[in-house]
């Protein structure tokens, strides 16, 4: 009896078809992390193109006067070949050195570009902030001044009076007098008596009789 043909099991897929790059990059990654412990294996990186350097001496050198199919001719073959390899790397290596320099002199043109754009904003910032700085201190000047000043300003002048040639000064209601440490030589009309008014108007003539009224003290409000 001839034995049954094997059955493949379920569990094992069977690939009945070439695998796509997005399947065999999954496999790929799966035996990778199959085993985290294995160091993985990372390809060396490409070798630069580099021949052979010419010979120092050149004991026979073929011409291409031999003739084809002749070991000769293809010794001759063999050392231009070379030479060209040669001569077109050369012409690559200094296409690249070409290329370097006018990426790096690109690159320090941009950034001296941005440097000086930078610098020119930067200029911009700290004179604004130095303006800015000023003003602040000039008015914090001014305000000093003025607190200074608001104990020795002098009366408005729409606060004055002339009563026969002497200063009536209308005072605000709870001010107290400026004036206690003045002399005497000029009299305070707000604050003497009518016969004293009468005494420093007319000091060399005789005081007449003055007949004492009632007085209207006059407060004005700001």
């Amino acid at each position: 009896m001839s034995a049954s043909p094997s059955v493949p099991s379920s569990s094992t897929p069977v690939n009945r078809h070439a695998p796509t790059p997005v399947e065999r990059q999954r496999s790929q990654l799966d035996k990778l992390l199959k085993d985290p412990t294995k160091p993985a294996y990372v390809p060396a990186p490409p070798k630069e193109k580099n021949i052979r350097p010419p010979r120092e001496m050149m004991k026979n050198v073929q011409g291409s006067s031999a003739g084809a199919g002749s070991g000769e001719f293809h010794v001759y073959k063999a050392s231009r070949r070379r030479e060209y390899e040669r001569l077109k790397l050369m012409d690559e290596e200094a296409q690249k050195e070409t290329e370097t320099e006018e990426f790096e002199k690109k690159k320090r043109e941009r950034e001296e570009q941005a440097e000086t754009k930078t610098a020119k904003n930067r200029a911009k910032r700290q004179k604004k902030k130095e303006r800015v700085k000023g003003k602040a201190e000039d008015k914090a000047l001014d305000e000093r001044r003025d607190l200074g000043r608001g104990s020795t300003v002098d009366i408005p002048l729409k606060k004055r009076r002339l009563v026969n040639g002497q200063e009536l000064v209308f005072k605000r209601p709870g001010e107290e007098s400026d004036e206690d440490d003045e002399t005497d030589e000029q009299p305070r009309l707000t604050t003497g008596g009518t016969h004293d008014l009468a005494r420093a108007i007319l000091p060399n003539q005789l005081a007449a009789p003055v007949v004492d009224v009632q007085r209207i003290i006059i407060h004005e409000d700001d």
